[in-house]
């Protein structure tokens, strides 16, 4: 990374001398002007020999010190951010100080082709193209909602930001500073937590990508910036059998809206669906015991089998499952069920980092359900009774991945210590 000399035509009578400008994995030239004869070039030092009583080498190497100070001047400007400059003004200005015609064409171009953008109209550009399916997934799919509706909150705390320090934020001026500023508003203004954070910064270098590729910003620019997705595990609750059966057990719920969220939580305790699919079932699509559901949020097909029980919450609605309340409100409605069993009453400490430093909530156990946790029991309780993985992601998660799925799975370790026992007795038994 730096500015450096080299001959242009090393094995010519006479060469040009030009200067190499490095960065970030991007380079270009810049020519001086001035040429030589290769027998007076240093190439170890790359620069030119001293020659006693040679007053043009001695004029030569005098100019070529100068314009090195004024280019690294220009240069350490461009790498240290002491003044905004893109990649583009930063070669106008390198030719420019070499006298360069080339300097006037390249702002001409730049003026032309990097128009100054703000942020927000880009990812008002960036969200359109994704609602038209001009930008389409890795698989050239067109996106799902729930990913559009993602980038839609992303363009929310980029607002936000903007509010809060009463900046505006221009794509093509964008540098490291700025994306560190609007991390740490993200995590200490808006309280988010890590995980939060970690998928807007993915998002945003979506967005930065996309305006690479639309030639908006400069690879060079781009390759400058880098971005925190750290994620962390949390501490998340699930039901086991004994808790389910629990509520599902309960009589005389506030209300028929408590009784439908509970019956359809239930069901999706033994089903692993996310609240997106359990929560707009088509039961009319049961054939031998089997249900097909084409997944939201990834479009996987699975074949999910009808466990006992889901299939007894089934017969109660006629299989037609009612209305499921919105997901806001459905989550509000299985707490306030939990708060009804004896064994939601104990307390759960979950540890999570906000404001990047790890923190512990305390509540009690009811607190923490919500629509989600039921694909979190289906997976769990799998796992803990035996079935195999391959099964589990096939069959009951639709997860593509191991490692994904190894995130649903919430046991103690005091329910791994069981498990790992009840192999050894299995393995064992015959030996004793």
């Amino acid at each position: 990374m730096g500015v450096s000399f080299s001959l242009a035509r090393p094995k010519a009578r006479k060469s040009s001398i030009r200067v190499k400008i490095s960065t970030q994995g991007a380079n270009f030239f810049v020519y001086t002007g001035k040429t030589i004869s290769p027998e007076i070039w240093d190439f170890k030092k790359s620069f030119i020999k001293s020659q006693l009583g040679n007053t043009t080498a001695a004029k030569a190497s005098k100019y070529l010190r100068k314009i090195q100070m004024d280019l690294t001047e220009v240069f350490d400007d461009y790498r240290f951010k002491t003044s905004k400059m893109t990649f583009l003004e930063l070669q106008a200005k390198m030719h420019e100080v070499v006298g360069n015609p080339r300097a006037k064409m390249i702002k001409e171009n730049l003026a032309l082709t990097m128009p100054t953008k703000s942020l927000i109209d880009f990812v008002d550009h960036f969200i359109s193209d994704c609602e038209k399916g001009i930008r389409l997934s890795p698989q050239r799919q067109k996106l799902k909602e729930s990913t559009i509706k993602s980038f839609r909150t992303s363009k929310a705390y980029l607002q936000s930001y903007q509010e809060h320090y009463k900046q505006l934020l221009l794509i093509n001026e964008i540098t490291q500073k700025d994306i560190d500023q609007i991390s740490d508003f993200v995590v200490k203004v808006k309280k988010h937590s890590l995980n939060t954070h970690s998928k807007f910064m993915m998002d945003l270098n979506q967005i930065l990508k996309y305006a690479l590729k639309n030639k908006v910003i400069t690879q060079a620019q781009m390759g400058e910036l880098s971005f925190d997705t750290r994620r962390e595990e949390t501490d998340s609750i699930y039901l086991n059998e004994e808790e389910i059966r629990e509520m599902y057990d309960l009589q005389n719920l506030p209300s028929a809206n408590h009784e439908i969220v509970r019956d359809v939580f239930v069901a999706a305790c033994y089903m692993g669906l996310r609240f997106s699919d359990y929560s707009t079932l088509n039961l009319a699509k049961i054939h031998n015991n089997r249900l097909e559901v084409i997944q939201k949020k990834t479009g996987k097909k699975i074949t999910l089998p009808i466990h006992p029980l889901v299939n007894e919450i089934f017969k109660k609605y006629n299989y037609r499952l009612p209305r499921v309340p919105k997901n806001n409100e459905f989550n509000r409605l299985i707490k306030e069920v939990g708060a009804l069993m004896p064994s939601m009453q104990v307390e759960f400490s979950k540890q999570i980092t906000y404001e990047r430093e790890k923190v512990v909530i305390t509540k009690p156990k009811y607190e923490f359900l919500q629509g989600h946790c039921s694909r979190r029991s289906a997976i769990t309780n799998e796992f803990l009774k035996g079935t195999d993985i391959p099964t589990i992601m096939h069959s009951l998660s639709g997860h593509r991945s191991y490692k994904s799925l190894l995130r649903y799975i919430k046991a103690s370790g005091e329910e791994f210590a069981d498990k790992l026992e009840k192999i050894w007795q299995e393995r064992y038994s015959d030996i004793s």
